[in-house]
């Protein structure tokens, strides 16, 4: 099975592309539904650890850590959001090896498709066979922040600002894919991709 890492910018487009290679027949996963499971599961083997940094206001009626407001603390807290990577990733990467060891002994899929937002400034990129990064504008990314979490553009600049560069992603990338202007564009040049992925791992 190969082992591809999909990664890019805040809003480039990376859902996008993950729903369109998992039609494609692409086992598909998100690090970040990996994290959540881990964080907010009833048992969740972090809790604990995260009351210790983040308080018990962080907590919802019902005793579990509120998803809301961890969410937007992370978003505003450097510091917090790099304390919970460094409890949560060790997890992650191992639930994800757990997957595809399980995956390869039932030799169903050809790829397996990790994305990843962190994936090459976390170095975990070196870990996959291939990398695809997707990228658009700066303009286009601003347009889509504003539109889904509801922010004024002055705020989704700062967001971006705020990001790992995408000029430093793009350099360790085996495929990139612009998902800049209409879906469909987006669609198709997936579609490439895709093509020039089978060519360099053609079935035994």
């Amino acid at each position: 099975m190969v082992k591809i890492g999909l990664t890019g910018g805040i809003c480039t487009g990376k859902t996008f592309v993950l729903e369109v290679l998992k039609e494609l027949g692409c086992y598909t996963v998100r690090a970040d539904d990996i994290a959540r499971s881990i964080i907010f599961s009833p048992n969740s083997p972090v809790a604990q650890e995260i009351l210790k940094h983040f308080g018990e206001g962080v907590l919802d009626r019902d005793g579990t850590i509120d998803k809301g407001l961890f969410t937007r603390i992370l978003f505003d807290d450097a510091e917090k959001r790099q304390l919970v990577n460094q409890i949560v990733h060790p997890l992650v990467a191992a639930e994800r090896e757990k997957m595809i060891r399980d995956l390869e002994n039932v030799e169903v899929y050809r790829f397996f498709i990790y994305e990843s937002a962190l994936l090459v400034e976390s170095g975990v990129y070196r870990e996959f066979d291939k990398i695809i990064v997707v990228y658009t504008t700066p303009e286009q990314q601003v347009e889509r922040l504003v539109a889904r979490d509801g922010i004024d553009p002055a705020d989704a600049k700062k967001r971006l600002k705020s990001q790992f560069p995408l000029s430093e992603k793009l350099k360790v990338a085996n495929y990139t894919i612009d998902t800049s202007g209409r879906f469909e564009n987006a669609r198709a040049n997936t579609l490439e991709v895709f093509h020039l992925i089978e060519k360099d791992f053609p079935e035994e």
